[in-house]
């Protein structure tokens, strides 16, 4: 997957108003909707007024000039400012959204993200559980690419087993199944969780100001989830 220099040239790219302008909107909208949604989720709005707003969120960075940089330090953070801003002029206003007022940036599937808005303790959370579950999916995505593409030995399914919710499985009972040793299954898990958080760090790279942001910020994500 390629990627723009950093999350921050990429908003800046959208608000350009140039020719790479609607890409960069249209990546930008894809790779963070989902936390922004369940923000304003968590904060009260309805479902339909949740995706209102995002779209309006979305559509209000790239329609305006924007002074950021990656001196602002993780973009997750920036992000999250720009929701609860956007929130509380809505609120301050007294209006109410209009119905397919704001422009369709793409198309949101929100089921899924019901539980996290629910079950976080505040709205900041949900946010941060949102932006945690999205980063993993993308480099799970990419793991099981490059599983796909032989690019790593093994299954990816045999993989997959000890990555999901709840509890993993018996490492002898799956190393028979697999026909390995257990030794052999042992490494052969810690070798696929390496490279997911290898991943992950690449994902949330260019999201922030350093390399120690970097590196906090992977703990933060994995942290979200707990």
């Amino acid at each position: 997957m390629a990627f723009p220099d950093t999350r921050w040239t990429l908003v800046l790219r959208a608000a350009s108003g140039g020719a790479a302008a609607p890409r960069a909107l249209d990546e930008l909208c894809r790779l963070y909707w989902q936390p922004v949604w369940v923000y304003f989720r968590a904060r009260g709005a309805t479902a339909e007024d949740a995706e209102e707003l995002t779209q309006e969120l979305f559509a209000e960075l790239a329609g305006r000039p924007l002074d950021v940089g990656a001196e602002r330090g993780r973009f997750r953070s920036w992000l999250k400012a720009c929701a609860v801003h956007h929130h509380l002029r809505w609120l301050e206003s007294g209006r109410a959204l209009k119905r397919g007022g704001a422009a369709k940036l793409l198309a949101m599937d929100t089921a899924i993200l019901e539980t996290v808005a629910a079950a976080a303790p505040d709205p900041a959370a949900a946010f941060d559980r949102a932006w945690a579950q999205a980063v993993m999916e993308r480099a799970l995505a990419r793991l099981r690419g490059e599983y796909e593409r032989g690019e790593r030995s093994g299954g990816f399914a045999l993989l997959e087993r000890f990555f999901g919710a709840g509890e993993a499985p018996n490492y002898r009972e799956a190393a028979a199944g697999a026909g390995m040793s257990l030794p052999q299954l042992k490494a052969f898990v810690h070798r696929g969780r390496v490279r997911f958080r290898e991943l992950v760090a690449e994902e949330v790279r260019d999201s922030v100001g350093s390399a120690a942001d970097g590196a906090a910020e992977v703990d933060a994500l994995f942290a979200a989830l707990a």
